[in-house]
């Protein structure tokens, strides 16, 4: 069983079986929409432009599996797409191209590009 301080280790966790941040983490969970692992569609309640419209946004953006924790993997993604939310207390982490997408239609196209979604 995966300790929850640590992103859980499993896909398709809903916000209501999401566990109790410890701490803030700094790489996006298993789960995370944000991910190039993501599973294609996977974006929960929210629609994929909803999930990216947020990103774009000033809103603060929370984990959907650590509750009480930022989405490190929208935090990761602002960077890659040089989003600098004005607000300090928004999670900011350096780009990583690699494990995270790396535009708005990256994100779109394996959202939205995925047969039927889930």
């Amino acid at each position: 069983m995966t300790p929850p301080s640590e992103p859980m280790g499993r896909r398709l966790i809903s916000s209501d079986e999401g566990v109790i941040a410890e701490k803030q983490h700094h790489r996006p969970c298993s789960d995370c929409p944000f991910a190039r692992t993501a599973l294609p569609g996977w974006t929960g309640s929210d629609t994929p432009e909803e999930y990216v419209q947020a990103a774009h946004s000033e809103s603060r953006m929370e984990c959907h599996t650590l509750l009480g924790a930022q989405c490190a993997g929208a935090a990761i993604y602002r960077a890659n797409v040089y989003k600098l939310p004005s607000d300090p207390d928004h999670l900011k982490l350096p780009s990583d191209r690699e494990r995270v997408f790396a535009s708005r239609n990256e994100f779109l196209d394996h959202h939205e590009g995925a047969d039927d979604g889930i």
